[in-house]
């Protein structure tokens, strides 16, 4: 017993099909932010010393339920590192998100 669908009017396929892409769209946007809404994202500068790494300064950053191998791989890309080595007196920039109006650091 198969059924065919007929569409009935193409008007309404057309603005249900562009309201399922925008909902896909919103979803991937918030899946590759972390979840987190753009606006509460601001950006620090950090200045590498002796004995910094990627790591140590992700664990002072990082956002509550966010995996540390992601959000070193968000500084990684934002800052064009090919790799996790730094060097002292470098510059680099740290996302860092707002709780409750209050930024995280």
């Amino acid at each position: 017993m198969s059924r065919q669908i007929r569409i009935k009017s193409k008007t309404r396929f057309c603005i249900f099909l562009t309201a399922v892409t925008a909902l896909l769209v919103l979803l991937v946007a918030a899946m590759e932010n972390g979840g987190k809404a753009a606006s509460d994202m601001h950006w620090i500068q950090v200045e590498i010393e002796e004995g910094d790494t990627l790591w140590n300064i992700a664990e002072r950053t990082l956002p509550p339920r966010t995996d540390i191998r992601d959000y070193i791989r968000r500084i990684r890309k934002t800052n064009g590192l090919e790799s996790c080595n730094i060097r002292v007196g470098q510059k680099l920039l740290i996302p860092v998100y707002v709780s409750g109006g209050n930024p995280i650091n």
